[in-house]
């Protein structure tokens, strides 16, 4: 576990899938990061790569060829090489290997950087194609955090506001959760997509088209929010568990590219939004996550 420092707050990562697992705050002791209990959901923020979301026929091609990939791909699930830069800002390295090579046939680098920097954390996403031929990747953010910030709270008190409009172009998936073409408009409450445990039958708040690519959870009964940046990120999803009691924590999701749809063939080149890199080439996609307390 790696840990980031300063006189407002604590962060932690693990090296597993440099998957952050705490953003605590030191004035108020509040736990911001969802805590991992598998009755509702066992992880905290994983990044998803090298792709988004679920596979038609769990697989897609690559000039014809076929490979299989787990969903959200590989990274969520691997341990990934730590280098510290500094007390408030470390790094984590995932490269190939014979498992990746299965599902992923490039030769790639991807480096994932945390900066705490007072009351924000950073998250860089820097990939590189090693490769001979172009690289189509994916990747995106699925941060947790806690609601009922105080005693007393409930979910419903709790929404996620949007700057800039008074809808949400919300993508429409099937019964598998596959996107469609189809499209639906969310109305807002001056801004604010309420949570509630209904929101979610349907599974995650897909995205597109924002003005302001920034996202808050607030609450009508403290001052508080959780703002997230993601200027780099064309997609963004609102997510929580559907069960049978109030789940209270809700998912921040910045989004390279949108999953995939049974309307689509296999070649990963036609996904929505799918990033591609030449030889040698590199990039960063980055997002900032800040409390206001």
């Amino acid at each position: 576990m790696q840990v980031l420092e300063n006189e407002r707050f604590r962060v932690e990562i693990n090296e597993q899938g440099a998957e952050l697992t705490s953003f605590r705050s030191k004035a108020t002791g509040t736990e911001y990061v969802w805590q991992g209990d598998p009755a509702a959901w066992k992880r905290h923020a994983p990044i998803l790569f090298p792709i988004v979301g679920r596979l038609k026929d769990k697989t897609y091609t690559v000039g014809g060829k076929a490979y299989e990939i787990t969903q959200h791909g590989f990274g969520r699930d691997l341990p990934w090489q730590a280098s510290r830069e500094s007390d408030t800002c470390v790094s984590f390295t995932l490269t190939p290997n014979e498992y990746t090579k299965k599902m992923y046939p490039w030769d790639f680098v991807c480096t994932v950087r945390y900066t705490l920097d007072g009351a924000s954390l950073k998250k860089e996403h820097i990939t590189q194609n090693r490769s001979a031929t172009p690289m189509y990747y994916e990747i995106g953010g699925h941060d947790a955090y806690n609601l009922c910030w105080q005693e007393g709270e409930r979910i419903t008190d709790y929404f996620v506001a949007f700057e800039g409009t008074d809808r949400l172009h919300r993508i429409v998936t099937d019964e598998a959760v596959m996107l469609t073409e189809t499209r639906t408009d969310i109305a807002l409450e001056n801004g604010r997509l309420p949570i509630s445990r209904a929101l979610f039958a349907g599974d995650a708040v897909m995205t597109e088209g924002l003005p302001v690519h920034r996202a808050s959870i607030g609450c009508t009964k403290n001052s508080r929010t959780v703002t997230m940046d993601f200027a780099d990120f064309d997609y963004f999803a609102v997510w929580s568990p559907y069960k049978d009691f109030e789940v209270p924590f809700v998912c921040l999701e910045p989004w390279s590219t949108l999953p995939d749809g049974t309307y689509l063939d296999h070649a990963i080149e036609h996904k929505q939004g799918v990033r591609v890199l030449q030889p040698g080439q590199s990039e960063t996609l980055a997002f900032t996550t800040t409390i206001h307390e």
